[in-house]
């Protein structure tokens, strides 16, 4: 005999199958783990999900754990004066409690001529030159991978550009070139496909990505590039050429020699300013604060500056000395740790000190941040 009872549905049965599980579900730990793997270009979306999210992005554990499962090395490539033949590639290595330049473990024998002011940007273990050098257009691009030393030519730019005039930055994995060319009317944007290898036109031009946007950095000037947008409002240029002091905004006077991102944060070298990030709501430059007395964060020398497991690693060489007839210039380097309070970014200079020497007559070609 059957039960009558079998086929009928227990108490509060719902027709609806359970919710999945979510993360908010799992131990910190667990998502901890989780939001290591994801890209930090998805940290300002993961921040708008939760409060709690929020929280875990912006944590110190996340960056720790993300520092040891993403190991970059910083790649600094310095040159000699009126040479473009004589180059060194070296790595910022940490040795004991600092940090030295030490030969590349993998030596570089690139078939052409690193010219300085040429255009470079990384993807992955990747380096790419793109273009001529400072006032030499060409629609070369060059690919060095770092982790077997080789260099290939890859595909021609439609555009010739000049590396000096140029710009590149990266989104989703392709790599956006802007500027540097002779152009009539609209500049053209190029996006190249490293897994592809193939070059398309993307419509209109120092360029960096910051919150899914590629903004350029010129004399006077700053434009943001959107290539998510409708048509029409792709590049719009911003006035951005204002530093904000004790709440007055003053005009920048001087023009800017290195940007890089960090934490999603726009930063810039100024000839004269020192180092300032981009507010992208009040579409100024300001300085950074010391964390804790709420002090200017004032730094008036870089030759470099780059992104580097998270923090902004500012280079630049100072001084001189003669050891038998030699002449030198030591190769000095700040770490900084960057982080938002409230609406003023902070900054902690974590190490600070010469990590080399190097000839008086070399100086800074190209400095990236790549992936091993």
């Amino acid at each position: 005999m059957s039960n009558s009872n079998a086929d009928e549905p227990p108490e509060n049965y719902s027709t609806h199958p359970p919710p999945p599980p979510s993360l908010s579900s799992l131990p910190d730990e667990i998502v901890l783990r989780c939001l290591a793997l994801v890209p930090r270009s998805y940290d300002l979306s993961l921040s708008w999900v939760s409060k709690h999210l929020r929280a875990l992005v912006r944590s110190p554990e996340l960056n720790k754990l993300r520092s040891n499962l993403h190991k970059k090395s910083l790649y600094v490539c310095l040159g000699e004066k009126g040479s473009d033949s004589t180059v060194k590639w070296l790595t910022l290595r940490p040795v004991e409690k600092t940090y030295r330049l030490v030969p590349n473990p993998t030596p570089f024998t690139p078939p052409h001529p690193l010219k300085k002011g040429s255009l470079t940007v990384a993807v992955g273990s990747k380096i790419f030159f793109l273009g001529g050098g400072s006032r030499e257009p060409s629609s070369d691009l060059w690919i060095l991978d770092t982790r077997s030393g080789n260099m290939t030519q890859g595909p021609s730019m439609s555009v010739p550009r000049a590396g000096r005039c140029a710009a590149a930055g990266v989104i989703d994995g392709k790599i956006y070139v802007m500027g540097g060319g002779e152009f009539q009317g609209e500049v053209k944007v190029e996006v190249f496909d490293p897994k592809s290898e193939t070059w398309e036109l993307a419509g209109a031009e120092n360029v960096r990505n910051v919150e899914g946007k590629v903004y350029m950095v010129e004399y006077e000037k700053t434009s943001v590039y959107n290539p998510r947008g409708s048509e029409g409002e792709q590049l719009v240029q911003i006035v951005s050429e204002r530093l904000e002091r004790g709440g007055r905004k003053e005009k920048l006077k001087d023009g800017v020699d290195r940007v890089c991102v960090v934490e999603d944060v726009l930063f810039a070298f100024f000839q004269r300013s020192g180092l300032l990030w981009f507010d992208t709501k009040l579409n100024v430059w300001r300085r950074l604060v010391v964390r804790g007395d709420g002090k200017e964060m004032f730094i008036f020398h870089a030759d470099a500056v780059v992104e580097y497991d998270g923090k902004l690693a500012v280079l630049y060489m100072w001084g001189e000395s003669e050891v038998d007839g030699v002449v030198t210039k030591s190769v000095r380097c700040k770490l900084v740790s960057v982080h938002r309070g409230g609406d003023r970014m902070c900054g902690t200079i974590d190490w600070s000190g010469v990590v080399g020497t190097v000839p008086d007559s070399f100086d800074f070609l190209h400095c990236l941040a790549v992936s091993d």
